[in-house]
């Protein structure tokens, strides 16, 4: 490959990401890593330890009557 058809490329590209990034506003905007994707959910599906202990606290009183 020819020098000139590099540089095309590689300005090309810078092109159509500063496309993006006026399309999104935000030139850092990167999808996350499928690992991080998956530690961010699990940790919104986990229930608050206050929400724990009270649920456990409801479920006594109710079964100790």
């Amino acid at each position: 490959m020819s020098a000139f058809f590099r540089n095309r490329i590689e300005a090309t590209i810078e092109h159509l990401i500063a496309v993006l990034d006026q399309m999104d506003g935000d030139p850092d905007l990167e999808p996350d890593p499928i690992e991080e994707q998956h530690d961010r959910e699990a940790a919104e599906d986990r229930a608050s330890r206050a929400f724990v202990v009270a649920e456990a606290k409801r479920r006594y009183r109710k079964n100790s009557h």
